[in-house]
């Protein structure tokens, strides 16, 4: 006669241990993921907006040449040494995520933010300045002229990433 040894099976599954030390990770992991994914996207849209400043800062330029020679489309006409934007404007151009200047904004939407100018999406917004230095040198008044490029345009002034782009001009 042969004898069968039967075996009991091993019990099989989580302690209550094994799965509070499981939710702990997982606690602590996902939020540093989230956070990850989060830096990378501002990351990703700061780099975007730094290889567009290439295209519109040389438009915000010659706009600025534009209404010194009072041909501008945007904005109001201006003499050389004279400070722009005058006292009761903003100068804020409006444009598209490819960097295509889209049109002038007023400074209720600029503060508020804007998405949208002649149906066309908007993502970055740049504002010309310019201030007389304090002291002159040579016979033509230089300004110190400051360009800032904003990003995303939808939100509120106060919130959005800005690039400040400096150059002096007559």
């Amino acid at each position: 006669m042969e004898s069968h040894r039967i075996t009991k099976p091993e019990k099989s599954g989580s302690s209550l241990i094994e799965v509070v030390i499981a939710v702990g990770v997982m606690a602590v992991a996902v939020p540093l993921v989230f956070g990850a994914l989060a830096e990378s996207g501002k990351t990703g849209m700061s780099a975007e907006a730094e290889t567009r400043s290439a295209w519109m800062v040389p438009i915000c330029m010659d706009e600025i040449k534009a209404s010194r020679e009072a041909r501008s489309k945007y904005f109001t006409a201006t003499t050389t040494g004279q400070v722009f934007p005058p006292a009761s404007e903003v100068w804020a151009l409006a444009f598209s995520p490819e960097g295509k200047p889209l049109g002038k904004v007023s400074k209720a939407e600029y503060d508020k933010g804007v998405k949208l100018v002649g149906g066309a999406r908007v993502q970055y917004l740049a504002t010309l300045s310019s201030t007389l230095p304090k002291t002159q040198t040579g016979p033509t008044p230089m300004l110190s002229a400051r360009i800032t490029l904003e990003y995303p345009s939808g939100t509120p002034a106060s919130k959005r990433q800005k690039l400040d782009f400096y150059t002096r001009i007559p």
